[in-house]
């Protein structure tokens, strides 16, 4: 009887331990105004329950290239949020908030489709490290490349010259 329930209690402990290996959380830490993000686990929650996770969360974008403009939880326009696209995160508050978002690891990522014009898009799993020049040298259909910086409260960027090349 004991060596029974001690078989039953270690099938359910490695049961559980594979089950809590893949639920994560991934912890966002935002700077006063705005802050482009990522999200690095598959999302359960909806852009209104997330703006609930701080009161300081005042607004929470997706850059729509279809529609040509953002898309706004406080508009009622943005009504999903998923891995593998970017977000505009607007804080409101003065100093630096940590946010830790539920959700399970992700599987895969699709690939990124861009748009003519301008595309907010972001990176939910690291590829290997890749300058900005190399991803605009193997795909010319990339114009420019920019990143937020939040310390610095500026874009880095990387754009193509005259010739064609990014600079």
């Amino acid at each position: 009887m004991l060596k029974r329930m001690l078989l039953i209690l270690a099938v359910l402990l490695i049961f559980s331990s594979q089950a809590s290996a893949q639920t994560t959380s991934q912890l966002l830490t935002l700077k006063p105004g705005f802050n482009f993000i990522s999200f690095t686990v598959t999302i359960s929650i909806t852009p209104q329950q997330l703006k609930q996770f701080s009161s300081y969360v005042e607004d929470v974008y997706l850059y729509s290239a279809a529609a040509g403009s953002f898309l706004s939880v406080n508009e009622g326009t943005l009504t999903t949020i998923a891995a593998g696209k970017g977000y505009i995160i607007k804080s409101a508050s003065t100093q630096t908030l940590s946010l830790t978002i539920p959700g399970s690891l992700l599987s895969n990522v699709n690939n990124i489709n861009l748009k003519t014009g301008f595309n907010l898009v972001g990176f939910s799993k690291v590829s290997a490290p890749t300058k900005f020049s190399e991803l605009m040298n193997a795909h010319s259909v990339i114009k420019g490349v920019y990143k937020w910086t939040a310390a610095a409260g500026s874009f880095i960027a990387v754009v193509r010259n005259e010739s064609g090349v990014p600079v």
